[in-house]
């Protein structure tokens, strides 16, 4: 091969070596890009559900305070005693809500 031709290939590598990298990189651009509507995706979810989550526990709380002001309901032990189950209910709910959300965190 004579120094021409070596030349020539070596330009000829040259320029095929960055329309790789770019399609490369675009490759990469798109992959990346993909990610990013599939976390938007999950982030939306995961604030839809929340909310939901939160208008539950609200209302909820709207009905205790309800039963509370109840003119008929004037066992004040009633009234502890609803007050407690309930709060262990909401706590319990709210726990495992977040290690639901810590497990998704992790994923």
């Amino acid at each position: 091969m004579e120094l021409k031709d070596v030349i020539l290939s070596t330009l000829a590598e040259m320029e095929d070596l960055p329309v790789e990298q770019v399609q490369t990189f675009q490759k990469k651009e798109k992959i990346k890009s993909v990610i990013r509507e599939v976390e938007a995706e999950i982030t939306t979810s995961t604030n839809e559900s929340e909310v939901l989550f939160l208008n539950s526990i609200r209302e909820r709380l709207l009905v205790l305070f309800e039963g509370f002001q109840a003119p008929n309901n004037t066992n004040i032990e009633a009234k502890v005693d609803l007050t407690l189950n309930f709060l262990e209910y909401v706590l319990g709910t709210i726990d495992s809500r977040v290690e639901k959300l810590a497990k998704g965190d992790k994923k």
